[in-house]
């Protein structure tokens, strides 16, 4: 699948409600920095994993096919957990029993961490293994649907 279908697939889903990623984030999985965070930073776009801040939707649209050629193969490289999460959660190509019960084990998952910033989460997790395991279960039935849209 490329940029270009990726873009016409979810261009339509800014509101569509995503209460599964909207619940991981907000327990704190979300990328620390570089990639999507950084870009947001530097666009003064809001950065807060209490808010489930930058959306998604931003992440996808705005900081990766509004900066990637159209014809780039969107594939397995791209390997954020959250952002794939959302995109099987809005396209409803997961039984959301399966999304869910992969969130509430990522999310028991967490180890406490002292934090001096308040605004990053005060646990941290294994993000390589859970991002590899959402994309076990997420990213296949992803290209399917996206590639008969």
């Amino acid at each position: 699948m490329t940029t270009e279908q990726i873009r016409k697939t979810y261009q339509d889903k800014k509101d569509k409600p995503c209460p599964i990623t909207e619940r991981l984030i907000k327990a704190g999985y979300q990328q620390e920095s570089e990639g999507y965070i950084k870009y947001a930073y530097m666009n003064g776009v809001e950065v807060n994993y209490k808010n489930a801040e930058p959306t998604q939707y931003w992440h996808l649209i705005k900081s990766y096919c509004d900066r990637t050629e159209p014809q780039k193969t969107f594939g397995k490289t791209i390997v954020c957990g959250e952002l794939i999460l959302w995109m099987a959660e809005v396209l409803e190509s997961i039984d959301i029993d399966d999304l869910n019960s992969l969130a509430d084990k990522i999310i028991k998952s967490a180890v406490p961490k002292k934090r001096r910033d308040e605004n990053k989460p005060p646990v941290k997790y294994d993000r390589k293994t859970w991002n590899l395991e959402i994309q076990k279960l997420c990213f296949d039935k992803i290209a399917e649907k996206v590639e008969t849209m």
